[in-house]
């Protein structure tokens, strides 16, 4: 017989925010799996990551090494003092933090598997903030339906700013939690006139609806 108090609530299960993170031996299907995967990892957690160069053999890749944005050294930076310098500093700090994936064959309906065989999850440096991490360029992202109705806004005769609102108040989200901002719809809209050579908003949109 259970032992339990009806009127008593369940407990919930914790959420471990271990249950995401990359273990030796997890396996994916292909290269772009496993990036997906650890890109998501390192957006909740803080840092971004980026490919290093990849073991090759007969032409095909065989591992490859994701690692944090801050790994590797700064280069030692030529100044010319004829020229205008930019006062940028470089944000590598020989971080070593990683993630290894190797091909195997481990069963013949599973030509291609990609295992971790590696992951290293030392940083050497402060995490990047959740409001931070959005505004990064590589987590802003503008989707094929979201480009459709910035058309169809810009057609209606709607400026940036105002698309934007629109937009926040259709998803119903705060300010500033789209997944895009105001430069990345400007610079969409000059994409595709680029693209095209097309002078107004309603030529966006034929172009649009003519990819779909």
């Amino acid at each position: 017989m259970l032992d339990f108090d009806l009127n008593e609530p369940l407990m919930e299960e914790e959420n471990n925010e271990q249950d995401d993170e990359p273990f030796i031996g997890q396996t994916f299907e292909s290269e772009d799996e496993a990036f997906v995967f650890y890109n998501n990892y390192a957006k909740r957690h803080g840092f971004v990551i980026r490919k290093d160069r990849s073991d090759t053999r007969n032409g095909r890749t065989i591992r490859c090494d994701i690692l944090c944005h801050r790994a590797g050294k700064q280069r030692l930076k030529v100044v010319d003092h004829s020229k205008p310098q930019r006062n940028k500093k470089s944000s590598k700090c020989n971080c070593k933090a990683h993630m290894r994936i190797t091909l195997k064959r481990s069963f013949d309906i599973f030509p291609k598997e990609w295992h971790v065989t590696k992951f290293v999850n030392l940083h050497n440096h402060g995490m990047i903030s959740p409001e931070a991490m959005r505004f990064l360029p590589t987590n802003r992202t503008i989707t094929s339906e979201d480009e459709k109705q910035i058309l169809m806004y810009k057609e209606a005769g709607l400026q940036v700013r105002q698309i934007i609102k629109v937009m926040e108040l259709q998803k119903n989200v705060k300010h500033g939690e789209l997944s895009f901002i105001d430069k990345d719809v400007r610079n969409f809209f000059d994409r595709v006139k680029r693209m095209l050579g097309a002078s107004d908003a309603k030529d966006l949109v034929d172009y649009m609806k003519s990819a779909k």
